[in-house]
């Protein structure tokens, strides 16, 4: 993998930003059109922004914070299931 992203690095800048540009916002254009039909729309968003943040800051930015919020989610989740599963026990027990 490092030899990849040795070689990536060695493309000039003026190339290689606008080619991440393209390719980042396609594939975030992408997952905005996939919510809206069928497809698997969050997970491209989080592709596109991953890709576009090999390259620009303010992507980095929104990555990280998409990250942190999808971490909260999925805490909440576990507690919600948790107490779920607790309840469901509860009953089966009487």
């Amino acid at each position: 993998m490092s030899r990849l992203y040795k070689r990536w690095k060695k493309i000039p800048k003026a190339v290689r930003k606008p080619l991440v540009f393209i390719v980042g916002f396609a594939v975030v254009g992408a997952g905005l059109f996939m919510l809206i039909f069928p497809g698997p729309g969050w997970a491209a968003i989080f592709v596109g922004f991953a890709i576009l943040a090999t390259e620009f800051a303010f992507a980095e930015r929104v990555r990280d914070w998409m990250v942190k919020e999808l971490k909260r989610i999925v805490k909440k989740l576990q507690v919600f299931w948790h107490r779920l599963r607790q309840k469901i026990r509860s009953k089966h027990s009487s």
